[in-house]
């Protein structure tokens, strides 16, 4: 079963310089594992050499601009309806189990038991979808590094959409 983890926001400092990031600055996040706790760690690209030691998960950010639209994450049932369409398409396989991960975070949907009729399997995701009951079985994607930032931007793409903040 997933867990769920918390993880601070962006301190919006450096933790090695002590400085404060600056708009539009390019940033690298470190989790790090305290006992039972995780700290996050923010690097200026400055400062950054390497994931330090002990590190479990670490990505590259940059700070948002003043003058940028903030972006907001599509409506739930939008998000829902494009991870049916996704499981369409063979091609999607890698976006659609982000996108599940993504959903089960936000508790959109949550996992699912086996059924009598379907199998458990490592290599499949089963997920309920909270406002409906509907299960869905999303295959596992294995996700190689290379790959990480053209997905991250194809994902970015679809789920979000520029909102002003004065709306």
């Amino acid at each position: 079963m997933l867990g769920e983890y918390k993880v601070n926001r962006c301190t919006r400092r450096c933790f090695t310089l002590g400085r404060p990031l600056k708009e539009a600055e390019w940033y690298y996040s470190v989790v790090i594992e305290d006992g039972e706790q995780f700290e996050r760690r923010d690097y200026s690209a400055e400062a950054w050499t390497e994931p330090p030691e002990g590190a479990i998960g670490w990505w590259k950010n940059q700070m948002p601009s003043a003058e940028k639209k903030k972006l907001t994450l599509a409506p739930p049932e939008v998000l829902i309806q494009l991870l049916r369409q996704m499981s369409e398409n063979p091609a999607q396989g890698k976006n659609q189990y982000l996108l599940a991960l993504l959903l089960l975070r936000r508790r959109i949907v949550r996992e699912a038991t086996a059924s009598e009729t379907s199998t458990e399997s490592p290599d499949v995701l089963r997920i309920e979808v909270g406002s409906d009951g509907d299960t869905m079985e999303i295959p596992v994607a294995e996700i190689r590094r290379s790959e990480v930032e053209a997905l991250n931007q194809n994902l970015q793409e679809l789920l979000y959409c520029e909102v002003d903040e004065d709306q």
